[in-house]
């Protein structure tokens, strides 16, 4: 594992002009985007949220996106057990590519805010050092002013 650690891939190398963390990208910037992530090694799953209007809605898309098993609970924890389930087996390298993140945001700012904050948490935890999984970036598109 601390190989994988050792080629950590930080996404403002690769994509120029990125914003902080987390990572609000403009639509128009898709292509790039995936494409130079995927380059980069990354598993890149992307997820439509144009349809969401609630945090389950989000978590019930993104169970299908990470392949959870029949038994996923569509919550918080659920999904935190998938994905380091999956690093268990074998490090990964994930870029989480939201588009239409503005149509969520419309729908249900607060379920769109705490879903960024609880990912952010999330992908943070996945990464820890002592018990790391991998590496998952999120990016939210949207045509952002």
């Amino acid at each position: 594992m601390s190989e994988f650690w050792e080629s950590w891939v930080d996404p403002g190398d690769v994509i120029s002009g990125l914003p902080l963390d987390p990572y609000f990208v403009h639509e128009s910037r898709r292509h790039e985007l995936v494409e130079k992530m995927a380059r980069a090694g990354f598993d890149v799953q992307e997820v439509d949220l144009s349809g969401i209007t609630t945090e389950r809605e989000l978590l019930v898309m993104l169970g299908r996106s990470f392949s959870a098993p029949d038994y996923y609970g569509e919550n918080w924890d659920a999904l935190r057990d998938v994905l380091f389930e999956q690093g268990g087996r074998a490090a990964f390298r994930i870029a989480l590519v939201f588009s239409s993140s503005d149509a969520f945001l419309r729908a249900q700012t607060h379920g769109f805010v705490r879903s960024v904050t609880l990912l952010q948490m999330l992908a943070r935890d996945l990464s820890d050092v002592d018990e790391g999984c991998g590496q998952l970036e999120i990016f939210y598109l949207a045509d952002w002013e």
